[in-house]
């Protein structure tokens, strides 16, 4: 059998050692790409790991054997690791606490529902983007020191029950049935505008604060409530509710275009399951990356909300208004003020 002639030996070994060199390259630059991209927070926090990929890229690029391809993909990536991006000029969180420290407050009737609104969302927002994804591993937030493990959680958790704890002071300040009637009026229609601008968070924190025994018992403010508000608080309510584990919701977010601020507890509820109901180690002593992916997908989709921002333009007197915490009652302050504003009835 005569044997066909092909390339010598130590060419086709420098072909394979080729390609495996090229196959390597654009793996690692593809895994670096994706970082940079979906995970920008990771290098913003972190000036040196930023400075040492930047210097590795400038090696890589520097290597005479890299491809034009594979040379400008690095470039690439060193360019959105070093320039700032022109379409994210949203205020910071830590810019409007310090805007509002002398700003004086508007009271809520000098303020409209839209104003609330688009202030609500942008709060909410600029809370809810800032936690980072490894607060989301290993239920840290239902540990005994969760605010040391994921205080931007907890933050988030604080956020939600002092507006809804300034929601409820909000309508029980008045001693007039009609002017609590109107106040609650006045932050459904918030709700309204807060789904309408894809903060499911805020349709949330709004009706389970009228949820509240110290506002839900206010006989006589309810009957100044109109029908038509009542309907729409039922519909707010269904869209959020947790039953079959917050299916309207869900559904919601599936169909919506970010910007979007979704209600973190149902995404904790997901990871807690998942945590708890299975394994990390399959019967063979392999790790379960199913269990990877599944937690993976999750925290995919947080992402995925957290990197769009809504271009809303910060207004002091508002958001001095929702953040100041003169004068909010706690649960029991908010029980004892509707027990003076419409007593129990004798039994």
């Amino acid at each position: 059998m005569t044997r066909k002639p092909g390339f010598p030996s130590d060419q086709r070994n420098g072909d394979k050692e080729f390609v495996i060199r090229r196959a390597a390259t654009n793996r690692v630059l593809n895994v670096l790409r994706h970082w940079v991209s979906k995970h920008a927070q990771d290098f913003e926090t972190n000036l040196q790991l930023k400075s040492k990929v930047i210097s590795f890229l400038e090696e890589v690029i520097h290597n005479p054997e890299l491809l034009a391809q594979e040379r400008k993909a690095a470039a690439n990536i060193i360019r959105t690791l070093t320039q700032e991006d022109p379409g994210d000029s949203q205020v910071t969180l830590e810019e409007i606490e310090h805007m509002v420290l002398n700003t004086p407050v508007e009271p809520f009737e000098s303020l409209s529902a839209l104003e609330i609104a688009e202030q609500v969302t942008l709060l909410d927002h600029l809370i809810f983007k800032k936690i980072p994804y490894e607060e989301f591993f290993g239920q840290g937030w239902m540990k005994a020191d969760k605010n040391e493990r994921t205080p931007y959680i907890m933050g988030t958790s604080k956020h939600f029950n002092h507006m809804s704890n300034l929601i409820a002071t909000e309508i029980l300040r008045s001693e007039e049935p009609a002017i609590r009637g109107c106040t609650i009026e006045k932050w459904v229609a918030v709700a309204d505008i807060c789904r309408c601008l894809h903060n499911y968070n805020a349709v949330l924190e709004i009706t389970s604060s009228l949820n509240r025994s110290a506002i839900f018992r206010l006989k006589r403010t309810w009957i100044k409530v109109s029908k038509q508000t009542k309907t729409l608080i039922d519909r707010l309510q269904k869209l959020v509710s947790s039953e079959g584990r917050f299916k309207n919701l869900r559904e919601a977010l599936k169909n919506c275009d970010p910007p979007c601020v979704p209600y973190l507890g149902m995404y904790l509820t997901d990871l807690a399951f998942i945590e708890e109901g299975t394994p990390n180690y399959t019967e063979d002593g392999l790790v379960n990356f199913s269990k990877m992916r599944m937690i993976s997908h999750i925290i995919r989709e947080i992402r995925q909300f957290q990197q769009t921002s809504y271009k809303i333009e910060h207004q002091p007197k508002v958001t001095q208004y929702l953040l100041d915490t003169t004068g909010v009652l706690d649960e029991e302050g908010l029980y004892e003020a509707s027990l003076r504003l419409e007593p129990k009835l004798p039994t």
